[in-house]
């Protein structure tokens, strides 16, 4: 018997955006959650369970003075087996906090999106949705002292933001790329122009055997230094390493402080990335660290890499939109 008619592959229903919370606060010994059940939310509580045991282990006697002022904000891809696409990923943020027993567990406020939809919006999804992280970061931030209603109630009156429409959602981010030298991210990030030569080998040499293959099953992570750039910092590193990548259905894992440093995942987190975004440095094999370039002239770091990419850094003075749109 032979099939005439076109193939019909079902596709699983569009979902909207979510808002949820998952956590521990101190007003009880439980775990307080809302809207947080669903496959997403389950791998990141998943790492974190994991990552954070690890923390304790390797700082020791240090975690609680490392832990206590860890606030910080993320973009998650999800999980899928064998490196396949999730279906959903997250954008929120995570503050150290505790129950009434005195037992650690960051409380997170995120809201879940369709995977399709986060890669529409690529790199400038920190931006498309800073509202939302400013009210979900003063949430977490202040209402950790809060009675448990209270602070769900509060988490129940956050509204998520649409990525229906891509382009509207990356317009404000694409002005801004236009209109900003890649003169001043270089000087915010990095403290000096020369410095644009060894940072961007130190990129493109931790991802080239990973170059056009996507969502890459590794342990390697970037730390790159945002400072006062905060979240156009983290967009515009995210923009470098994809374009760099030539990656065009990965969405990079970014756990970032603001204001100080963006912890970048090539792959999936790892147990040991808590830890990172505890530490204000780090020697850990698997992170190039930006904001610890290793010595040597500009001359020296401009002759390691591709004629191409050297050739693109060159003029300092484009526009950041020029800069990207040549990599």
């Amino acid at each position: 018997v032979c099939l005439t008619r076109a193939m019909v592959f079902w596709r699983k229903k569009k979902q909207p955006p979510a808002v949820s919370c998952y956590g521990k606060l101190p007003a009880t010994g439980d775990f307080v959650r809302h809207n947080a059940t669903s496959p997403e939310n389950a791998a990141y509580d998943n790492w974190l369970n994991a990552s954070l045991h690890a923390a304790r282990e390797t700082l020791g006697a240090a975690f609680d003075d490392c832990y206590k002022p860890a606030l910080g904000a993320f973009v998650y891809r999800g999980e899928a087996a064998d490196g396949e696409e999730p279906e959903r990923g997250m954008v929120g943020v995570w503050g150290s906090s505790g129950d009434s027993a005195g037992r650690r567990y960051p409380m997170t406020v995120a809201s879940s999106y369709d995977y399709e939809e986060l890669l529409a919006v690529g790199a400038a999804a920190p931006l498309a949705l800073w509202s939302f992280l400013c009210q979900a970061y003063g949430l977490v931030a202040d209402g950790r002292q809060l009675p448990v209603d209270t602070f769900l109630a509060q988490v129940a009156q956050l509204a998520p933001i649409s990525l229906e429409d891509p382009a509207a959602a990356r317009s404000g981010y694409d002005r801004w790329l236009q209109s900003n030298s890649i003169r001043a991210f270089w000087e915010t990030t990095l403290g000096s122009v020369a410095a644009r030569y060894a940072a961007l080998h130190q990129i493109n040499a931790t991802i080239e055997i990973f170059r056009g293959s996507e969502r890459p099953q590794t342990a390697l992570a970037l730390r790159c230094p945002i400072l006062e750039g905060d979240a156009y910092a983290v967009a515009v590193w995210t923009d470098i390493t994809l374009r760099l990548g030539k990656w065009e259905r990965t969405l990079l894992n970014a756990f970032w402080t603001p204001q100080h440093d963006l912890t970048l995942h090539i792959g999936p987190p790892q147990a040991a990335t808590f830890h990172e975004l505890l530490v204000t440095s780090s020697n850990a094999d698997h992170v190039t660290d930006l904001s610890r370039l290793p010595p040597g002239s500009e001359a020296q770091a401009r002759a390691q890499l591709p004629a191409a990419l050297a050739e693109q850094l060159d003029d300092p003075d484009k526009t950041i939109a020029e800069f990207l749109g040549g990599l």
